[in-house]
């Protein structure tokens, strides 16, 4: 029987010091047995002193991808304050100079080395291959897509959006005027289409799935289709075509329930099949080997907020909605906490991804919102009644029976601190927002299908269990270009939104 076990690259990280810890522990204790004739046990206190002051130091947290010089520093403070507290409880000033000596150079030069090396390779790439290229946003024409390729474009970027178009063309009518848009419609796992929208790319944002508990409720098989399935896919190909940044939209949902401020480190809690996907994703994505791709995880908090292509399923939306519409807020689980996050500064957020080094991107994990933007649900109720009662009386209706279990406040202080980013539009900016386009008669009957990411996934679901629909999907590439040679595409019929 053979034993396969697959380390993530900080499960690696750790690995390596500790064996090097020893090694270099063991010889140093030889030596001191041997030339100094006395034994020296307080070395092997060593080895774990260097691991707990290396992650003090962040070397397994905040800066495991740091800059090489910055990991040099770090680790260089890790190994003089382990040596001063060998060298309190030994006494022996020999054997812990030597101890140290022999530690520096297998600890810091590999790490100062590679992170040259993969500068180096990651820059030639980056600039002589695709650093042009438009940025691929897989889902573009969705709630939080259209925003994200409004932002791309406001900061000069190309932009291919990848989406089924679900829901028409008209929330990208605009958007696709523009020259520095092209469009590629398909379905994300239609493996033809898939590596078109990919040719060529600078980036991946990759923002297609299905979103929200309900929603992925629906049907088990086409939601691990359509957000884990799906989501290899796009690394492969991806991976395939050499481009060298990827962002992954998941969720602060990963935390379930929590019973104080949860940050990035902290343990995940999934109490959905829409979390347990988003972390199998991560997962997928996070222990990818190539040193050339650079992945960056993004784990938004609840969104709310106006978008081309509106949803009335978010709760901050919906009690707007309710307000405007009928006086009354519907209100169940009150005491439960959640983080709250603009659609528009998701957009942002990512865009300020896209700016940054890639290395110091690379298999990091953020949480995008802000602190101030936490709060109950019933603080919620509250705010959207004294917003929208300023031109009508609103009543909150209160029930008891509660059947989303998350409960969780979220730390953004890891994306404030790294990027700077501060989420800009607070959540009495966005319901005004909202009851402006109510007033300007944007939304029509806002409790309509095609509001509801429940509603579109099961229309979807009919169409991914069409045997004739689904049947392009999945195909090896030689397969997929014979079958499209022997089968002209037809006219899309809906199928599996790509849209969030």
């Amino acid at each position: 029987m053979s034993l396969n076990l697959r380390l993530t690259p900080n499960q690696s990280r750790l690995a390596y010091d500790a064996v090097v810890s020893v090694a270099a522990t063991a010889l140093a204790f030889v030596f001191a047995l041997a030339f100094l004739h006395r034994a020296v046990p307080a070395l092997f206190l060593g080895p774990p002193l260097v691991l707990a002051m290396n992650r003090v130091v962040g070397i397994y947290t905040t800066h495991k991808v740091g800059g090489g010089l910055g990991k040099t520093v770090r680790l260089s403070a890790s190994l003089l304050l382990s040596t001063a507290v060998v060298l309190l409880v030994s006494g022996n000033v020999p054997a812990a100079l030597l101890w140290v000596a022999l530690l520096w150079a297998p600890l810091v030069l590999p790490r100062l080395l590679l992170n040259l090396n993969t500068r180096v390779k990651t820059n030639f790439v980056t600039s002589a291959i695709v650093r042009r290229g438009p940025v691929l946003v897989v889902g573009g024409a969705g709630y939080i897509g259209t925003h994200v390729v409004e932002q791309l474009l406001k900061a000069d970027m190309p932009v291919r959006i990848f989406d089924r178009l679900l829901y028409g063309r008209g929330p990208i009518t605009e958007l696709v005027s523009d020259s520095r848009v092209e469009l590629v419609e398909g379905d994300v796992t239609d493996m033809v289409k898939l590596l078109e929208a990919m040719r060529g790319a600078s980036s991946v944002v990759h923002l297609a799935g299905l979103v929200g508990d309900p929603a992925c409720a629906v049907d088990e098989a086409f939601t691990r289709h359509t957000n884990v399935i799906a989501t290899r896919m796009v690394k492969e190909a991806a991976l395939s075509f050499g481009v060298p940044r990827f962002i992954f939209a998941s969720s602060c949902s990963v935390y379930g329930t929590a019973d104080r401020e949860v940050g990035e480190s902290d343990e995940l809690n999934p109490v959905s099949l829409y979390a347990r996907t988003k972390i199998d994703s991560e997962r997928e994505l996070l222990l990818c080997p190539d040193e050339n791709f650079s992945v960056t995880v993004l784990r938004f908090a609840t969104v709310f907020g106006h978008s081309r292509r509106p949803r009335f399923d978010l709760v901050a939306n919906l009690f707007t909605a309710q307000a405007v519409t009928d006086g009354k807020i519907t209100l169940t689980g009150e005491s439960q906490w959640r983080p709250f996050v603009h659609v528009r500064d998701l957009a942002r957020a990512i865009v300020a991804v896209l700016r940054s080094d890639p290395e110091l991107m690379r298999g990091q994990v953020f949480n995008v919102g802000d602190k101030r933007l936490n709060m109950t649900i019933g603080q919620l109720a509250e705010t959207v009644k004294t917003i929208v009662e300023k031109t009508h009386p609103v009543e909150i209706v209160r029930q008891p029976d509660v059947t989303d279990r998350r409960n969780y406040a979220v730390s953004f202080e890891k994306i404030r601190t790294t990027l700077g980013f501060e989420c800009a539009t607070s959540i009495v900016e966005g319901v005004e927002e909202i009851l402006g386009e109510f007033q300007r008669g944007t939304y029509g009957d806002w409790r309509a299908g095609a509001y509801s990411n429940v509603a579109m996934t099961r229309q979807a679901l009919l169409s991914f269990l069409d045997p004739q629909q689904s049947s392009r999907l999945y195909l090896p590439l030689a397969d997929a270009r014979e079958f499209v040679s022997r089968n002209p595409r037809e006219p899309d019929r809906p199928a599996a939104d790509t849209g969030t």
